[in-house]
């Protein structure tokens, strides 16, 4: 199955008004949780490097072994993916075959949006003019399934992972900001002291509120 698209962005009001700087916000979720943890994606282009996506996965996992809501997860996708539209006619630098194609489609043709207009123009959660988000929602097992439309018949689109995401009980609360090298996660002691014990992650614990100089713009 993949996620479906949630209109209600108002679901997204205790975080976009929860009592922090925009900043801390996007990179670390709102205040209030027992404890935070910092997990770092991998870098470097080893065959063992995985992907944001596939870190963000393992993440999820886990956490959603810490919430009565498994199957009721909401997943932000960042709007200023490029992935999402045409971004500027993409369509040489995605396909190996781009040389041949253009001697014969001189005009390469635009790439259809990632979803329908209703979806791309339609509601989204804006955290104080910094950023917007599109909603999803489904159960964790589906995160990073967001249905989008391929690239080509034979060419599949891979989006980013969700740069806010938590389950409907609000038991704990994933921030991957387009900026950041890493994610944060808010939640209970217990799965925080799991995130930490994982051995296929690179997290460590952090106090909530301190932002790294110069990483982000004032709003």
């Amino acid at each position: 199955m993949t996620l479906r698209h949630e209109p209600d962005v108002s679901r997204a009001d205790w975080f976009v008004h929860a009592d922090a700087p925009w900043q801390v916000l996007a990179t670390q979720g709102p205040p209030g949780f027992q404890a935070y943890a910092a997990i770092r994606f991998d870098v470097g282009e080893s065959e063992t490097c995985r992907s944001d996506d596939a870190i963000m996965a393992l993440v999820v996992e886990v956490a959603a072994g810490h919430t009565r809501t498994p199957d009721d997860v909401i997943f932000g996708l960042w709007d200023g993916w490029g992935e999402l539209t045409d971004a500027g006619r993409v369509y040489p630098s995605i396909r190996a075959t781009w040389l041949r194609d253009l001697w014969f489609r001189p005009s390469p043709p635009r790439i259809r949006p990632a979803f329908d207009a209703a979806i791309l123009d339609g509601p989204v959660v804006d955290l104080a003019g910094a950023r917007s988000y599109l909603l999803f929602r489904g159960p964790a097992r589906d995160v990073g399934d967001w249905g989008a439309r391929p690239y080509d018949t034979d060419l599949a689109r891979t989006l980013p992972p969700a740069s806010i995401t938590w389950p409907s009980d609000r038991a704990w609360f994933i921030a991957a900001d387009v900026d950041e090298d890493r994610l944060c996660v808010g939640g209970t002691a217990a799965l925080v002291d799991a995130l930490i014990a994982h051995p296929g992650l690179d997290a460590e614990p952090i106090a909530h509120g301190a932002v790294e100089p110069g990483r982000h713009d004032e709003a």
